[in-house]
């Protein structure tokens, strides 16, 4: 009796304490539709090109195929400071345009399942396959 009690206070600690880090670890939902969104991409595109188009970025750029490392990237202004998660939609709507139209004024694209993507789009894009897998 008292093994399988210590099993069942075990597993239950287990999960309380899953539980706690998952809620404390993850940012609202509306910052995660913000960056999984390419904006121009998600008008023509359906969300399952959206996502193949992540797959295969995030085989292109294995260095960049951690959820982390993309928010940090994605949320990072053009003079390498990090913009505040709490932000409000309108600020991080404008932070990716700008990431968007920079990279393509600059040629930082790539072509990703033959479509020619600023990185900025095809990092959302990868964001988001990671957090549908």
């Amino acid at each position: 009796m008292q093994r399988r009690k210590f099993i069942q206070l075990s597993a239950l600690s287990g999960a309380a304490l899953g539980i706690s880090g998952i809620s404390c670890g993850h940012r609202h939902q509306a910052y995660y539709n913000l960056l999984e969104k390419p904006a121009a991409l998600s008008q023509i595109c359906d969300l399952r090109t959206i996502r193949d188009i992540g797959m295969a970025y995030s085989l292109q750029a294995p260095a960049e195929a951690k959820a982390e490392k993309l928010e940090t990237l994605l949320m990072t202004d053009s003079a390498g400071k990090p913009v505040s998660p709490d932000a409000n939609a309108p600020v991080i709507q404008t932070l990716l345009e700008g990431k968007i139209k920079h990279d393509f004024e600059t040629g930082d694209t790539v072509i990703v399942k033959g479509w020619v993507l600023a990185v900025t789009e095809a990092r959302q894009c990868t964001l988001l396959f990671l957090h549908q897998q």
